[in-house]
């Protein structure tokens, strides 16, 4: 009987022993943010949705030391299209790095950081905007 018990418990310690235990790994912080991965200095172009005018003409350079400058241009169908022009410094979110604010806007903007664009995002979701019209400035 010694024997047995001894047997099935040697058997037991055995297979415990042979059972492999999973490695333990620490998270590694993901450090691919837009900031560090893009190519995000440069020129931005394109026209914008208007509510009240044809569209407007922006222009937007961000520089490497997170500076920008902004222009604006409202078309418009009568004479006289307004010229906006910003310039300021920005920041890349700290929740969402892909997202940059413009600090001197009137209106807090914000545009999400892609591969050779920028695109005009809800300034309080960050969120894309709802509606089918074009938002991007592309890199020149």
């Amino acid at each position: 009987m010694k024997k047995i018990l001894l047997t099935a418990l040697s058997s037991s310690l055995l297979m415990v022993a042979c059972t492999n235990m999973p490695a333990k790994t620490d998270a590694v912080p993901d450090m691919h943010t837009a900031e560090i991965s893009l190519d995000w200095a440069g020129t931005y172009e394109g026209t914008l949705p208007c509510a009240d005018c044809v569209g407007i003409n922006t222009k937007l350079e961000l520089f490497q030391d997170k500076t920008y400058r902004l222009a604006e241009l409202y078309l418009t169908n009568r004479p006289g299209q307004k010229l906006f022009e910003n310039s300021g410094k920005f920041e890349f979110d700290k929740t969402n790095p892909a997202l940059i604010h413009l600090d001197t806007t009137p209106d807090k903007r914000l545009f999400f950081i892609g591969e050779g664009y920028l695109e005009v995002r809800d300034r309080e979701t960050g969120q894309p905007l709802d509606s089918k019209l074009n938002y991007k400035l592309m890199k020149k």
